[in-house]
């Protein structure tokens, strides 16, 4: 299998290229100021600013690529941190682009230059606020609303390929320290922050997040695809899956609760 993980040197990115490299898979990442920890062949790394998602280096460097099997997006900021009418709007309106749009954009290029209708996974990353407000990290919360609907709206057109989008929950990632960063401009989430960081048994296991988004790979596109799962609340086994697309086709997507109305 071939794989191409935007932000590959993200936590979450290394864990997932670490483990399809110790099984025999080759992979591909994208990194914009550090380089990934885990070996990975010279060859495969592209420094990449993923607002350069339409560059020519871009898209040469996918072409050099070809084929892929599985592109993984982990790309995400929660900066700015803060009220809504308090933040840098300019940074702001940056954010919510490197949170959706810009992966979006990136991934597009990436099929185009894929060149092949052969089957392919998709897979992006959820985050915190998608069934309540999450105040204080407006930014992060819509960017990632809008992958999630964007997953199901790919789905409809791409017939080919499966598009999903997992929360891996908290995790411990580098990702916290923009919060620890912010103080109080989180509100409370600065102190919960706190509290998960001095009590590791609390966080979801980087494991289980590996190990659902392999299984999201194995499992069939009518199951999975256009849909959002949850790393920490989730049975993504397949019995339980086929139960609940029995009981609503629509089983984890972005809807009213009362869909028909």
């Amino acid at each position: 299998m071939k794989t191409l993980i935007l932000s590959i040197n993200s936590d979450i990115g290394e864990a997932i290229a670490d483990h399809l490299s110790k099984d025999g898979h080759e992979v591909f990442g994208t990194y914009k100021n550090n380089k990934p920890k885990i070996k990975v062949a010279e060859d495969n790394l592209f420094r990449f600013d993923i607002k350069d998602f339409d560059s020519s280096r871009y898209k040469f460097w996918l072409k050099s690529i070809g084929e892929w099997d599985l592109f993984i997006s982990c790309v995400g900021t929660q900066k700015p941190v803060g009220k809504f009418v308090d933040v840098n709007i300019n940074e702001w309106v940056e954010a919510v682009a490197k949170n959706s749009s810009y992966q979006l954009a990136a991934l597009i290029n990436a099929i185009k230059e894929r060149d092949s209708k052969n089957h392919a996974d998709v897979i992006f990353f959820a985050g915190g606020g998608t069934n309540s407000a999450n105040p204080y990290y407006s930014s992060y919360t819509l960017g990632k609303i809008s992958l999630i609907k964007a997953v199901e709206l790919l789905a409809n057109e791409i017939e080919f390929m499966k598009f999903t989008i997992l929360g891996p929950g908290w995790v411990k990632t580098k990702i916290h320290e923009e919060t620890i960063s912010a103080k109080e401009k989180a509100g409370e989430n600065y102190k919960k922050t706190l509290d998960m960081i001095s009590n590791p048994i609390k966080f979801n296991p980087m494991e289980k997040v590996v190990e659902d988004i392999m299984k999201i790979v194995s499992l069939p596109k009518k199951l999975v695809s256009g849909r959002n799962f949850s790393s920490v609340h989730d049975d993504l086994s397949i019995d339980n899956l086929e139960k609940l697309n029995k009981l609503d086709e629509d089983f984890y997507k972005l809807r009213r609760k009362l869909n028909n109305q």
